[in-house]
């Protein structure tokens, strides 16, 4: 399956950081020259991933940047001109399968509490409060 870099561009617009990356390299020409075997290799250590396939032969055969925003080192380390908010510690986490999601879905729907269940409205109301307070321990931002 052949990826569309310039739509993975876009997508990852939405999630910047703030320092040089953010703004272009002056004199930066539009296809900046593809990178070296060694340095593609320590930016996906110094952002702790493996690029995919595809994405490692555009780096070593094509391009560092281009149609996309180019990948470059910094003092801030590896990352992306133009990029600025990126939360780059969470490039290093898996994605869940989406059967995982389901499950999980599954078992918090099992666990929330049906009015049906109880003798009257308060009762349910004071146990759906609990139910909540505990998801949004479990959920809670910044988790």
């Amino acid at each position: 399956m052949a990826i569309d870099w310039i739509a993975e561009a876009q997508r990852l617009a939405y999630g910047r950081r703030f320092d040089e990356f953010s703004s272009p390299a002056s004199g930066q020409d539009s296809s900046p020259t593809p990178l070296p075997e060694a340095q593609v290799c320590e930016a996906e250590a110094g952002l702790g991933v493996v690029f995919p396939v595809e994405y490692r032969e555009y780096l070593l055969r094509q391009s560092a940047g281009g149609a996309m925003n180019r990948l470059r080192r910094s003092a801030a380390g590896w990352g992306w001109q133009g990029d600025s908010s990126t939360n780059y510690d969470l490039l290093t986490i898996a994605f869940p399968h989406p059967d995982s999601n389901r499950a999980y879905e599954d078992e918090l729907d099992a666990r929330e509490s049906l009015e049906e269940n109880f003798p009257d409205h308060d009762a349910y109301q004071q146990a759906w409060k609990q139910w909540d307070a505990v998801m949004r321990g479990r959920c809670s931002v910044g988790d």
